[in-house]
C-alpha cells in the first residue's frame, strides 16, 4: 500500500530489512515464505556492501583456525560453532541450487606464511580429525607458491556471492529499494517509521543487516558491533590455469581466490583489537596485501583492474550476534559477521527469523551471550 505526499512517498509492510546484502537477502527471503510483506531498503545497490566485496569463499570454521578457537571457547563450544558454520554452508549451497546458482565445491586451503603459523594448522588438523571434522595437514605446498604447509578442508567451496543475492531477492515477492538510505528509526505506537531518502516506511518491525555501519543507525549497537576494513583486489583475466583452490593466509586475515571468468581476487581484512597500538587501517591493509601479493602471486603485479575497500563488522569475539535493540524494541538485528560471513549468513537468518516469529531461542548467536546474561 502506498501514497504520495509531495516528493516524500509513504509507503506500509510487515517488516523492512535494512540492508541488501547476502544477510538481509536471507532474511528477507525467509520472512516472506510465512506470508509477510516483506520491503529490503539499501543506501547502495544490491550486494553494494560488504557482500560485493566478498571473493565468494565459502569457507566452514573460524579465523585463526581450529587450535585458537578451542583455547578461546573451549573444546566443546568450538565444536558446535565449527558445526554451525559446516551448517551455514550446506545451507547457502540449498538456497545457491535452489535459485540456480553454481556453488563450486573445490575445497579451500589455510597456508602457513610462519613456523608459528604451521604449528597451529598443525595442531588445528589433529584437533579437526578427533572431533569429527573432515580436514588434511602436510607440509607440501600443492599451490607451487612457497607456503611452508597447508591444511586443507576438502568441502568448502567458492561462489559469486553478489549472483547468489540478486537470485535470492528474486525468488520471493520482496520489494527492494536500492539508492534509499536510511536516515532514521522512529518508534510509533503500531512499530516503527523507517525515514529514508525519497519515502517513509510504516511497518511492524525493522531488521538491520548493515553489520559496520549499524552504529549510524543507532549508537547502541556500538557495545556490540566494532567497525572493521577490508580491502579486496581484483584481476584482468590471467592466462593459464593460476591456482585452482582458494587459499587464506596469516590465520585467515589475507586470502587469494580464482574466479569463474579467468581473473582473480586477493583481499585482506582488519580487525580492530583492544588496547592494540592505533594504526591506519587502510594504509596497513594496502602494504599488507602488496608484500602478500609480491612474494606468493607476483604474476598480479601489474594486471590489476580493480580496488575495492569498505567497513566489516566485528563482534568481540568473532561470532554473530542476533539480538534486538534496548528497551524491547520491534528493532531486532543480525550483525558482526567479520571477515567470513557466508557460513554464517543463513544459520543467523533462520535464527533470528525463527525467534522474532516463533519465540524460538537463538542459541548461542543470541547477545546476550555478550552481556553475560547467558
Amino acid at each position: 500500500m502506498e501514497a504520495t505526499t509531495g516528493s516524500r512517498r509513504t509507503d506500509t509492510c510487515d517488516v523492512v530489512v535494512v540492508g541488501a546484502g547476502i544477510v538481509g537477502a536471507a532474511v528477507a527471503v525467509r520472512i516472506a515464505r510465512f506470508g509477510m510483506q516483506v520491503a529490503v531498503l539499501d543506501a547502495q545497490k544490491v550486494a553494494g556492501g560488504a557482500t560485493g566485496r566478498s571473493a565468494g569463499m565459502v569457507v566452514a570454521g573460524l579465523p585463526g583456525h581450529y587450535r585458537r578457537a578451542v583455547k578461546a571457547f573451549g573444546r566443546e563450544q568450538a565444536r558446535t560453532l565449527w558445526a554451525l558454520t559446516i551448517e551455514g554452508r550446506e545451507r547457502l549451497a540449498e538456497s545457491a541450487n535452489r535459485v540456480g546458482v553454481t556453488l563450486e565445491r573445490v575445497g579451500s586451503l589455510a597456508v602457513a606464511v610462519t613456523e608459528e603459523e604451521v604449528e597451529t594448522l598443525r595442531a588445528s588438523a589433529e584437533l579437526l580429525r578427533e572431533d569429527g571434522f573432515d580436514a588434511w595437514f602436510g607440509t607440501t605446498d600443492p599451490l607451487g607458491r612457497g607456503f611452508l604447509a597447508t591444511l586443507r578442508q576438502p568441502d568448502d567451496g567458492v561462489v559469486d556471492v553478489a549472483e547468489l543475492t540478486r537470485a535470492l531477492l528474486s525468488s520471493a515477492p520482496i520489494a527492494v529499494h536500492t539508492d534509499t538510505e536510511v536516515y532514521e528509526l522512529e518508534p510509533t505506537g503500531e512499530g516503527v517509521r523507517v525515514w529514508a531518502q525519497g519515502r517513509n516506511v510504516r511497518c511492524g518491525r525493522v531488521v538491520l543487516t548493515v553489520d559496520g555501519y549499524a552504529s549510524l543507525l543507532d549508537p547502541a549497537l556500538s557495545q556490540w558491533v566494532t567497525p572493521g576494513r577490508a580491502l579486496i583486489v581484483t584481476t584482468e583475466p590471467l592466462a593459464g590455469a593460476g591456482f585452482p583452490i582458494p587459499c587464506y593466509a596469516n590465520y585467515g586475515h589475507k586470502y587469494a581466490c580464482p574466479l569463474p571468468d579467468g581473473r582473480w581476487a586477493l583481499g585482506a581484512w582488519w580487525r580492530p583489537r583492544p588496547g592494540a597500538a592505533p594504526i591506519e587501517p587502510d594504509q596497513s591493509l594496502r602494504e599488507g596485501l602488496g608484500r602478500f601479493i609480491t612474494r606468493y602471486f607476483p604474476e598480479v603485479r601489474g594486471r590489476i583492474a580493480g580496488r575495492r575497500s569498505g567497513v566489516m563488522g566485528f563482534t568481540s569475539d568473532g561470532i554473530p550476534v542476533v539480538g534486538r535493540l534496548p528497551p524491547p524494541s520491534p528493532v531486532v538485528f543480525a550483525l558482526g559477521f567479520g571477515g567470513w560471513g557466508l557460513s554464517w549468513a543463513f544459520v543467523a537468518a533462520e535464527r533470528l527469523v525463527e525467534w522474532i516469529l516463533q519465540d524460538t531461542d537463538p542459541g548461542i548467536l543470541s547477545v546476550e551471550r555478550l552481556t553475560g546474561n547467558r
